[in-house]
């Protein structure tokens, strides 16, 4: 089946190859009873010939000549041809069965002939034998949806032969409109159930994929109920299972994390104050200095893990009035900052992580090149922020390098006192947080462009 044709849903292929299955076996049914009836009706015909036969041949028998006329005349029918005649039509593949019954049933004495063929499910417009036998019925007889089942002689003695032909109507059943409006509503009725089957088989499918997305987006969310079929109640069980995991595993992270900058400021503090009494001089700068650059680590540090933990709710916010309201703050502030988003994209995030990512990629521009541009579009089911600048851009080996957390290209950015090399590698973490993705790249005119793609 093309794939055009062939739905993308579970519910839908589902539904498909059962309407498909059902159809075959309503045609493999009508299949079976059509030819179960035509068998049926050739018996039935077959017993019905051979009794009417037995009473014509019992009144001939018993009757004068004068009213043989009339004995056949009122015996013959639509299906049963009878005809008086000097010979018998001598058929090609006689019957013994038929022969032996319809002798019992008429106690036919053993020196009179009887000969009958049995032709089963041949039409009969193609049969020599019905070709013969009107020939010697002397008579221009259709058999329209007509076959031959009995036909054959039968001496009476004086040399007169009781010629007969049964016949029954082989048209079983077709396609008519009555059996095209059962298998619609029996259609109608599997479709319905299987569509509520379906949907409620489903439903826990559909709550764990958004669940999952939620949670790829760093969103909190509470366990989902474990109900439904036996196997998506499993894959529920152990999407619970990973949540949990995952959350407890982020916990003693942020915690530990928070420990450790928590702990170092002991001994960070008793080191500058041994400094003090060093002698003045450059060592002890250096040795200042750079215990300020530790402090100025351990408070960045304090300061992700704490929002790390607090998980702040998503909701949904207008990014480009976010940008829009970032871009005035540092206009006002005198810098050149243009704000190239237009219109209105409301997208469900974190509202203060994402305006921490947008300060960060901002300032950084501000800072090194001295302006910044920022966009949003609408990408192929994805939003894409770029913030544009054109400083001297970063070396394509060491921007992968920018993102790891306290490295500085303090030649390639000329970065500025007070900064420790968090700000980027954040920004990407909230970014990952929100299921998008934080990329830098070089531009063919010159310059740093910072890119945010958010799913939608």
């Amino acid at each position: 089946m093309p794939k055009r044709l062939w739905p993308g849903s579970l519910a839908g292929q589902i539904i498909l190859v059962t309407l498909t299955g059902l159809l075959l076996i309503q045609l493999l049914s009508l299949q079976i009873y059509r030819s179960d009836r035509e068998e049926a009706l050739g018996f039935v015909s077959s017993r019905n010939a051979m009794q009417r036969l037995s009473s014509v041949v019992s009144l001939l028998t018993q009757s004068p000549p004068y009213l043989y006329d009339e004995i056949l005349k009122a015996s013959r029918s639509e299906t049963l041809l009878l005809r008086l005649a000097e010979e018998p039509l001598q058929p090609e593949t006689r019957s013994p069965q038929f022969e032996q019954l319809l002798r019992a049933r008429l106690n036919h004495p053993q020196q009179l002939r009887i000969e009958i063929s049995a032709e089963l499910k041949e039409a009969a417009q193609r049969s020599k034998a019905w070709r013969h036998h009107a020939r010697m019925m002397g008579e221009r007889m259709r058999p329209p949806q007509q076959d031959m089942r009995l036909y054959g002689s039968i001496e009476l003695g004086h040399g007169r032969w009781l010629n007969f032909s049964s016949l029954v109507d082989s048209e079983g059943a077709g396609w008519s409109l009555r059996t095209t409006l059962n298998l619609l509503l029996v259609a109608t009725l599997v479709i319905g159930i299987m569509v509520w089957l379906l949907r409620r088989a489903t439903r826990p499918l559909k709550q764990l994929a958004a669940n999952a997305e939620r949670l790829g987006r760093g969103e909190d969310i509470e366990p989902l109920a474990e109900n439904g079929p036996a196997e998506v109640r499993g894959s529920i069980i152990a999407f619970n299972r990973m949540q949990t995991r995952l959350n407890r595993f982020v916990q003693d992270r942020t915690r530990m994390l928070a420990a450790i900058s928590h702990d170092l400021r002991t001994p960070i503090t008793s080191l500058r104050l041994r400094s003090e009494f060093l002698a003045e001089g450059e060592d002890k700068e250096r040795i200042q200095q750079t215990l300020q650059q530790m402090e100025q680590m351990l408070a960045a540090t304090l300061s992700f893990a704490r929002e790390e933990g607090q998980q702040e709710p998503t909701r949904e916010l207008d990014l480009v009035s976010l940008i829009e309201s970032i871009c005035d703050d540092y206009s006002d502030m005198g810098e050149q900052v243009t704000s190239l988003a237009e219109g209105k994209q409301v997208y469900a995030c974190r509202p203060n992580a994402m305006r921490r990512v947008l300060q960060n990629l901002i300032g950084n521009a501000i800072k090194y090149a001295g302006s910044a541009d920022v966009s949003l579009e609408r990408q192929k089911g994805q939003l894409v922020i770029c913030v544009s600048d054109e400083g001297p851009g970063i070396d394509e080996q060491q921007i992968e390098e920018v993102f790891k957390p306290f490295v500085r290209l303090d030649e390639a950015r000329n970065t500025e006192s007070g900064s420790v090399g968090l700000g980027l590698a954040i920004a990407r973490t909230l970014i990952h947080q929100h299921g998008g993705e934080l990329t830098l790249h070089n531009r063919p005119a010159g310059g740093l462009e910072a890119r945010v793609t958010l799913p939608l």
